[in-house]
Order: C-alpha cells, then structure tokens, then sequence
C-alpha cells in the first residue's frame, strides 16, 4: 500500500513541468460530510448543461444572484459584473462562445470575479446556480472550472471529466446522432435495467470513415487522428490552460511562483515534441513553422458539431484570408518583429522603468511571459495577443466580433486537433529558440555530476497496442428524473492508443552519498552525438524523481506507471457520482487521493506507437545533486495539484535542462548521462492485449 500511495502522490505533476516532491505520509485521507456534499453539487449543476435544472433543491437560487455588497470580497469588481450584465452586452445562452473573442474573454473574466469574490460558501452556491441557468453554458463550465482551481474554499473538489461534461468538443457528429437516434426509438436505451449495454462505437475523423473526403484531402495527416483526437490529451490540454490562464496572475493566485512563462512554453515545446515522435513512428517527416504565406496549403475540417447542429468552422485547403483581415496579420507579424528586435538587443525596459536582462538565464521565465502575454507579463501593452490573432487569422474570424462561428483553434478542448496548431506554435518557439540561442551553453561543472556515474540501463520490452476505452457520454440525452441518476449512462466507446506497463533498471557507481534527482526522455535515434544538436528539441521529458545514494553500486527500477507527470484513466462520469453518493449517505468513505487527476499527461500514450518489427528510439538519463529546499510545503499533496505553490519542482534547474540550449560538445558528455538505444514494437491485433 506504502508503494501505491507514493506512485499516486508522484503521478500529479504536470506535463513536462519539473516535479512534484513526493509526500512523505502515507495516511490516506477521506472526504468529509461538506466537501461530499459540495462535489454533489458540482456533479449535479453540471448535468445536461444545455438543459434547466431538474433538483428542486437548487431552484430558488436560479432567479438572482447575491446583491449584498458585504458578501464580497473586491466588491468594485462584481459591480463590474452587475453594470456589463443588466445592461444586456453578455453573450446569451445557447450562442457559440469562445474565449478568443474579446467580448467573449472579458466577459468570462467579470463572471468569474463575481463568483471568485463570493466571500464564503453559501455566496458562492446561490451565486453559482444563478449563473447555471442564465449565462452561456460554455463560459459557464470554463468559469467553474477555473474557480475550482482557484478557491482555496474548494481544493480537493473533483470534477467529471471534461469530455464527459461536454462531450461535444471530444466526440464526432456521428457518435452524438448515432446516441440521439436510439434514444428516440427506443425510450429505454440508456437505461442499465434494460438489460442492454448502452454502447455508440466513436470513429476518428476520416481515418476510417472519411479516408479521402474533399475537406481534408491531406491523406499523411489523417494517419495521426487516433493521437490527435485522443480525448485525453485534449483534456491534458484544457487543463493545463484552465490552471495558467493567461487572465489571471498577479500576488492574488501566485501562478508567477511556478515560473508560468517559462512553463508555458516548455509544455507547448513538449506537445510539439510528443507530435513529433508520432509522425515519425508514423512515417512522417517533423512539423515545420507556419510561413504567413497566402495560399496556406494545410486545411482542416472537423467531423465536430456545436451542441446546436452547427458544425465548427472549417478551413480549406490552400486557405486565403479574408481581406479586411490583412490588417490583423499586420499587427501579429509586427509584434513578431519587435519581439526578435528586444532579443538581439539584449534587454527589456518594463513601463516603470526596470531593466530585464535577457542575457541572463533567468530571464527565460521573464520573456516567456512576455511572449505569452499574460497578466504577469511585463509585456501586455507592447507585445500584443499574437496568440489570440493568430489562431483567429487562421479561423478566417474577426476576433472582436460580435457573432462568432468558432474554429476547432478557438477552443482549448479542440485545439490540439488541427495540424496548423503545431505549425503555429513551431513558428513561436522558433522565437523562444531564438532567445535561447542568446544564453550561454552549459559548462562541464554545470552537466558533470562528480563521483556519479552510470553504469548501465535495461528495459523491458516496449510494447503500444490499441485497445477500446469507454467514456460515459450520459450528457448527450436528457436525464429522464433525477430519481433514475444512478440507473443511466451511455458509452462512447473508442480504440485508444496505449503501452504495456513498463521498467527499467539503472545501475550507478557512486562516491556521493545524499539525495539527487534523475531526469529521464525519450527521443528519436541519431547515429552521431553530434546531431544531438538538431534531434534535441524531439526529446521529451518522460520522467524525474528523487532518490537516495549510497557510496558503492546503486540500483534503481522504476514502473511506468509512476513516471511523475503522467495520470491514469479517469472514472466515468456515472460511477464517480455514485462513490459521492456512497459516500455522501454514509455508506462508504470517499478517499482524498488524486486517483482522479487533472494535471497529469495520459499514461497510455508516454510511448509512441511503435512498429511491428520494433521503431529504433532512444532514452537519455541525467542525474543531478537534488538542491531542493527543506522548507514546509505549502499545499496539501492528498489533494492539490499545487498550482500557484511555488512549490511543484525538485529543483530550480530550467525547464528542458540540459536540452534547452545550445550544446557545446566540448563538455556536454558527461558519466551521470546515460543514452539508451530501445526499438519499441506495436501489435495490431489489440483484442488479445485487451
């Protein structure tokens, strides 16, 4: 149980972020009568979002929200809300949103100061269920979402998963019709008692349906759909955007104390990569930066549709923009411009006059934040949302319109869906490159662990398959009574790439005795280290964790299903409610363990889908002198992902060390590194390995 335990604490950290420190109690912890009865609440107020409630509990807190001005904390700021709601400017219920309209973002970011500023509980809950039933459903799960997240009232709450809460930005048409459908000719399907299994098989989009459709003709790209359309890294991705908003920042919520900018672009350089390693198991060369050229040959249409019937927007191929758009891509290419201009110089004068110095590696936290834009930024005046036009350019859409019709790039569920996506953010990170390039390659002392040398590795055999994975898509229909909850579900079932559980060993000679930190990716093979130059920015960071050496032989074996940054499957929808229920009645207890979360890579797809005859990789190891500080946490690791901790990381090594800048080969091979050469194998015939 002690081993369990650890590996859940492990589990949390985010996607290529540095780590989360191991907890060091084992004791579990279970959720009390309050904290059940709000996750409840939230399993309740989140069914059939499109729908009026059905809890008569819940109804007379529909019909206004909390007026007292004493219930609040930074009352100036819900009174914001109150002036921009009454005098009708909200986007209404029903209508398509995105938080890549200006309207549509400040609007989203006033709803959420009035619930944020909801002083106690009870304020919160009334205020909660008003915006339920009388603001849009969209920025209604995106603004419970980040409150959740961010409500010291709420740590530990666990919410469905995003795909089951709104299964329309996860799943085709074809799988919502084909559910709608049987519903309508047969009044019981859905129900468990009807002695059927409630099962519509999910295809991707053209792979196997659509193999040579008109809107997406580009055949190479439609081979990636079963990782590009994964529900669960499109998930990952919602998530890691719901806990850095670019929108909030500041001393209130503390997310500069994780180094934000810097993150974001690890995690996005880490995606890229990932992508990267697919399309070459795939036969595929690498991505390249998107070029502002006209015509732009990558088009993309989604098999999706809005909850509405209207399909997301699509983008042809060898797409041309609009005209009055040309002066848009004005401002993003010269934003690009000025961004490059302050790297070659060297420095950054902020608006209050102090000097930041982009020679220093610690700037890299400093310019991402600028190059991201958000509220920590230095930069938010100067540097313009290139993100936010960008993905709009390549929508066709105004992004101060008034009606929008949405693109898969508009919404952080779908965005990982389109190819352009990664062309776009290739073309970004060829500017944080860029300023990398600036800073000064590691020194021998800096790569060198003295006394630590390893030995050897051995791994066992690394196996992707895909098997059928079921997600309760319930949301689709409407729930017939609330009496009937626990008695209905419906399963989108889809085959989803995964790997056998793997380990590996490494042996280490040590003359140090204390504790280090062991960093592990996994990359493409190259033949000479010096293409290790090139191949670096394809390597992805697949594990770190702490260990303890002995002077003498040192032996560590290590489970992939530990591997710190990567989570489990989570619990469909239904079954979660009715642990809460059990739990809530009394009949058993709901433990506080983070088996259910957010803030972790899939686990299933770590590795890239190997070949049948076996794709040649390689892992590289690093092992460095743990400098972590023996300070109190600042977070509760039963329950938190730690977000705005300051508190995440082993170490304050940056992010993608020692692969985040130039090499020089003259000191960069180092004992305490290690490179492995592994093949990784695929068998297709996944009904045996299921």
């Amino acid at each position: 149980m002690k081993h369990i335990i650890l590996a859940v604490v492990i589990s949390l950290a985010a996607l290529a972020s540095g780590s989360y420190v191991p907890s060091t109690k084992n004791e579990a912890k279970y959720a009390d009568k309050d904290l059940l009865f709000k996750q409840k609440f939230f399993f309740e107020v989140l069914r059939n979002i499109h729908l009026p409630l059905k809890y008569e509990e819940y109804l007379p807190y529909t019909k206004s929200w909390v007026s007292d001005e004493s219930k609040y904390h930074n009352f100036p700021q819900v009174a914001e809300f109150f002036d921009w709601y009454t005098t009708g400017g909200f986007v209404e219920k029903g209508a398509l949103f995105t938080i890549y309209n200006e309207d549509h973002l400040r609007q989203t970011y006033l709803l959420f100061n009035l619930l944020f500023n909801s002083a106690d509980w009870d304020t919160y809950y009334q205020n909660l269920l008003w915006a339920r039933e009388n603001v849009n459903e969209c920025m209604f799960i995106y603004v419970v979402h980040l409150t959740v997240f961010q409500r010291a009232d709420l740590q530990g709450i666990v919410l469905p998963a995003i795909y089951e809460i709104y299964p329309y930005y996860f799943f085709n048409t074809d799988v919502i019709r084909s559910i709608t459908n049987k519903k309508l000719y047969d009044a019981k399907f859905g129900l468990n008692a009807n002695g059927k299994y409630n099962v519509v098989f999910a295809n991707y989009t053209a792979f196997e349906a659509y193999k040579l459709d008109a809107y997406n003709s580009l055949k190479s790209e439609e081979y990636l759909n079963y990782y590009t359309e994964d529900i669960g890294l499109n998930a990952y991705y919602f998530y890691f955007m719901m806990d850095y908003p670019f929108t909030l920042g500041g001393e209130r919520f503390g997310l500069i104390k994780d180094r934000r900018g810097e993150l974001f672009w690890y995690v996005h350089q880490t995606l890229l990569a990932r992508y990267n390693l697919e399309r070459l198991s795939n036969g595929m060369a690498t991505v390249q930066p998107l070029a502002w050229r006209f015509p732009i040959k990558t088009g993309y249409s989604t098999m999706l549709s809005y909850w509405n019937g209207v399909p997301f927007k699509s983008r042809e191929n060898n797409f041309v923009l609009d005209d009055d758009l040309y002066k848009r891509l004005d401002w993003v290419t010269g934003w690009e411009i000025k961004l490059r201009k302050t790297i070659e110089d060297g420095f950054y004068m902020t608006d209050d006059g102090q000097r930041i110095d982009l020679r220093l590696p610690e700037s890299a936290d400093a310019f991402g934040s600028i190059m991201n834009v958000n509220v920590d930024s230095y930069g938010m005046k100067h540097m313009g949302y290139i993100e936010i036009l960008s993905r709009a350019l390549l929508s066709n859409t105004e992004y101060r319109s008034k009606k929008m019709w949405p693109s898969v790039l508009m919404q952080f569920e779908t965005s990982l869906r389109d190819p352009i996506f990664y062309q776009l953010y290739e073309r970004f990170l060829d500017i944080y490159s860029y300023f990398k390039r600036f800073l000064p390659s590691y020194t021998y002392d800096e790569l060198n662990f003295n006394g630590v040398a390893i030995q050897d590795v051995t791994f066992d055999k690394l196996m992707t398959y895909f098997d059928y994975f079921d997600s309760d898509v319930s949301n689709v229909l409407p729930m017939q009574s609330t009496d009937k909850y626990f008695d209905y579900a419906v399963y989108a079932r889809q085959s989803r790439l995964n790997h056998k559980p793997f380990g590996y060993t490494m042996n280490v000679m040590s003359n140090y005795t204390g504790k280090a930190v062991i960093r592990a990716f996994v990359g493409p093979k190259f033949e000479s280290i010096f293409d290790l130059q090139y191949y670096k920015k394809y390597f992805v960071e697949i594990d770190q964790y702490l260990v303890d050496f002995t002077a003498g032989k040192n032996t560590f074996v290590r489970n992939s299903r530990d591997f710190y940054w990567s989570v489990k499957d989570r619990t469909m929808y239904t079954d979660l409610y009715k642990k809460i229920m059990l739990g809530y009645n009394g009949q058993e207890k709901f433990a506080l363990d983070m088996s259910e979360a957010h803030c972790g890579f899939p686990d299933r797809l770590i590795l890239p889908k190997g070949w049948t005859g076996g794709m040649p990789m390689q892992f590289y190891f690093i092992i460095t002198p743990y400098t972590g500080s023996a300070q109190p946490y600042s977070y509760d690791k039963s329950f938190s992902c730690g977000v705005g901790s300051g508190m995440r990381y082993y170490d304050n090594l940056p992010f993608g060390y020692p692969f985040d800048r130039v090499i020089n080969f003259n000191y960069f091979y180092t004992k305490n590194m290690y490179f492995k050469d592994v093949l990784i194998y695929h068998n297709d015939d996944f009904k045996k390995m299921y």
